[in-house]
């Protein structure tokens, strides 16, 4: 990418820089690359998140690009893009674990910080501390729905304040607030119901 393009649109808002990828049908991928260059380091924490490995993450990330490329022409704007591509990012990563969840071996992933809102007792409290337990969290968090998992990684993994998630949700901050506690909710009667179920 030419400097020259780089300092003529750098200003340039991402709706700006969608319609003109958009008109350039591919032709020319300028516009797309300055998108990435913006939410590159977004989209890697939402994978790494989910994955709790660099190269994996680095991974999923390019796949979250080409994926977003391929369906630009179908972006209505609806939503802002940085709510689009977080989105692809989430779902590609949920997507990735339940694939590797059909393995042998998964991979465990960092969801320890969501333990704080698990049932209290004495007695989980010390259980989550296991492996086994882990890996039964990790199967309630992909249980959940994409809006779901969507504000727990924003609120309880990267530690947004209700402001800032109200904002690229593009809702209001008592219904950001709401959506989390539903979210949180849901994981714990989620993880409750599977730690319940008989062991096969």
């Amino acid at each position: 990418m030419s400097k020259d393009f780089q300092e003529e649109f750098a200003n340039q808002t991402d709706a700006e820089l969608v319609a003109i990828a958009q008109a350039k049908g591919g032709r020319d991928d300028r516009s797309f690359r300055l998108l990435m260059e913006r939410h590159q380091n977004t989209v890697w924490r939402v994978c790494y998140n989910f994955m709790h490995n660099a190269e994996d993450a680095e991974d999923l990330a390019q796949e979250v690009f080409l994926k977003a490329y391929r369906n630009l022409a179908k972006f209505e704007g609806r939503s802002s893009f940085k709510t689009w591509i977080y989105r692809i990012a989430i779902n590609t990563s949920q997507n990735e674990l339940r694939r590797r969840s059909r393995r042998p071996q998964v991979s465990a992933t960092p969801l320890e910080t969501a333990t704080e809102f698990m049932p209290s007792s004495e007695d989980v409290e010390k259980s989550t501390q296991t492996r086994a337990d882990h890996q039964l969290l990790l199967e309630a968090f992909k249980l959940l729905r994409p809006v779901e998992s969507q504000v727990l990684i924003m609120k309880d993994l990267e530690g947004r304040p209700y402001a800032e998630i109200a904002e690229e949700l593009d809702i209001s901050l008592s219904a950001a607030k709401m959506r989390v506690q539903r979210a949180r909710d849901a994981l714990s009667n989620t993880y409750k119901r599977l730690a319940d179920m008989p062991m096969a």
